[in-house]
């Protein structure tokens, strides 16, 4: 029993996973102007829900610490057909949790889940099993079309018409993990030629058929296209196109590009003024005006307050973690605890940095959230299970190599006695 209370693992990690949520519960509650008026509110309560959001991640995380690869690796392709229901479920128009003009996720028995978060992590378990199983069979293409590409595509066409940039940051981890495992190169540049054609033809049919055409004309067909729309204005905004057509745009897609526009402006506005040292915690000014300061740009709030070096040091501990990952990855000798531990990695890092991306402007939008530090719900909790999923990698690991030390005494110890 006490060893369940013992924490193994990486203690950078740990101290890691610790420092991203005090910095998460003081810039959430700091950043929460906006979303406590919207909500009428006192800040307190934005405060309260967010340490109750970081104490929940705690109980994900440890429970997923907990629990041993060895039962991840049974369960993978039943998590990864979970996740395949639950996109599935988005569709079914009673279960729809609609934000924005998109499906962000399904309530069950008025809780809301945000699918999208799962299958990040499905579809890492999937790989992690599936390479495992069929690394030697996978250079002939037709065996890895069936068995790698087919699984990820679909998931990506689940999610695609209510979330383009999780589809594509799905597809980027993907990419990530076949590459950094050594897969044929042959059948990963064939994946990467039939992408760039299925996108191209989707926007051509898109510009040819949907673009402007009243819905009444459409019968439904727009769904399946409701994203690329708001894709390409993202686009053009980022681009500074000042010719973006507003006339093809229904009122709630005007009132999300305005909003989008104004966000961005913004938390430039929020950087440009925090300098090197920052404003001072609890001294923002742009916290009234940028809307979603305390998720997808928090970021940028950050900077506002702490400066330029807050910033620089927030960025230094998503790269001690990756980098933490990247040598616990080369201490498994399985294939699955590698592609585990990297996938995990790559998710939480990349995740990190395209919201960083955003927030300085060095991309369009894509709506993703700081992990561990962005205002909680299903990716908090999800992502915290990531962190999880990672150290009873590290866990495991820490105890094979106590066990080799062990085995390793004993036996120097039993050739000491014969030669006495």
């Amino acid at each position: 029993m006490r060893d369940v209370f013992k924490l193994k693992g990486d203690k950078v990690i740990w101290i890691l996973i610790v420092l991203f949520a005090m910095i998460s519960i003081v810039a959430v509650f700091s950043s929460s102007s906006y979303l406590a008026a919207k909500r009428d509110v006192a800040k307190t309560a934005i405060f309260l829900e967010q340490t109750r959001s970081v104490l929940l991640g705690f109980v994900a995380l440890f429970i997923c610490y907990l629990i041993p690869l060895r039962a991840y690796r049974a369960l993978s392709f039943i998590i990864f057909f979970f996740s395949v229901v639950m996109l599935i479920m988005l569709y079914i128009p009673g279960m729809q949790d609609v934000r924005n003009g998109a499906v962000r996720g399904i309530k069950i028995f008025g809780v809301t889940f945000q699918v999208f978060e799962f299958a990040k992590i499905a579809v890492v378990l999937y790989l992690a099993r599936a390479l495992e199983l069929w690394d030697d069979s996978l250079y002939d293409f037709k065996t890895y079309a069936l068995r790698i590409l087919l699984p990820i595509a679909a998931v990506c066409l689940l999610i695609l018409p209510n979330s383009f940039s999780s589809a594509l940051l799905i597809a980027l981890i993907s990419f990530l993990i076949m590459f950094f495992m050594d897969m044929s190169w042959k059948n990963i540049l064939i994946t990467v030629g039939i992408v760039a054609v299925a996108l191209l033809l989707a926007f051509g049919t898109y510009h040819a058929f949907v673009k402007g055409k009243p819905t009444a004309e459409l019968n439904g067909v727009e769904k399946i296209f409701n994203r690329f729309g708001t894709v390409e204005q993202r686009f053009e905004n980022f681009m500074g196109d000042d010719q973006i057509d507003v006339n093809n745009l229904t009122p709630l897609e005007k009132e999300k590009l305005e909003d989008e526009q104004r966000q961005s402006n913004n938390a430039k506005v929020a950087i440009s003024q925090g300098g090197i040292f920052g404003k001072g915690p609890g001294k923002s000014t742009q916290r009234y005006s940028l809307s979603m300061a305390f998720s997808d740009f928090i970021y940028a709030f950050i900077v506002e307050e702490y400066g330029l070096l807050g910033g620089i040091v927030l960025i230094t501990l998503y790269i001690i973690f990756l980098f933490r990952c990247i040598r616990l990855c080369g201490r498994c000798k399985e294939t699955f605890a590698s592609v585990v531990v990297v996938g995990l990695s790559f998710l939480i890092a990349c995740q990190a940095f395209l919201h960083i991306l955003v927030n300085v402007r060095l991309i369009p939008i894509t709506g993703h959230t700081l992990p561990l530090i962005s205002h909680g719900g299903t990716a908090y909790l999800v992502l915290s299970g990531a962190f999880g999923i990672i150290l009873s990698v590290n866990k495991q690991l820490d105890k094979q190599l106590a066990y080799e030390r062990q085995q390793q005494k004993e036996l120097e110890e039993s050739q000491l006695e014969e030669n006495v």
